[in-house]
């Protein structure tokens, strides 16, 4: 379908809760492409999920990118998109672990947020049929994440500590990578 113009803060639909989606109509499906179309186009940063508020759209549709091992080249990850029309966190795992979020709707901005680091969700997939989805790492970081969005939670309000720009990040993940 197309890019659409990604909405950043203090645009205050990010801070709304998204309507279930009724039934899996034309519109909810352009808004799927829409949502694949955007975050495929997103560079600079690189995007690893979009929500539907995210593009002006307070839906619960979500995103998620699932990044897994390359064969023909490890340093870059295959991807897979993975739609989520009503996402519910149905359990997730007592393990919690701190790691690094940013957002496409809030930039150069980083900060660490304590998330389970397993969940199961259920949810529609884009045929409209119900799913199951057992999530661990940074695909169910990603997941939680978009969730907040269709909640009208912005990663920001869950920061631990402080938060950071790209640059000094950049700074921290190459001191990290080299010990």
């Amino acid at each position: 379908m197309a890019v659409v113009p990604i909405i950043k803060i203090p645009d205050e639909i990010l801070n709304q809760k998204s309507e279930k989606v009724g039934k899996l109509d034309e519109a909810t499906k352009n808004l799927i492409k829409n949502l694949l179309d955007t975050l495929q186009a997103a560079q600079n940063p690189e995007g690893a999920g979009l929500a539907a508020p995210q593009i002006g759209i307070l839906k619960r549709v979500c995103i998620a990118r699932k990044f897994l091992p390359n064969p023909n080249n490890p340093n870059k990850p295959l991807i897979q998109d993975v739609v989520f029309i009503n996402p519910k966190i149905i359990s997730s795992s007592k393990d919690v672990e701190l790691g690094w979020e940013g957002c496409l709707s809030i930039p150069d901005e980083y900060g660490k947020v304590q998330r389970p680091k397993k969940v199961k969700i259920k949810a529609l997939n884009e045929e409209g049929e119900e799913v199951r989805i057992n999530a661990s790492g940074f695909f169910a970081r990603v997941i939680q994440h978009e969730i907040d969005h269709l909640e009208g939670v912005l990663f920001t309000s869950k920061v631990v500590g402080n938060t950071i720009t790209e640059k000094e990040l950049d700074k921290i993940l190459e001191k990290e990578k080299n010990n």
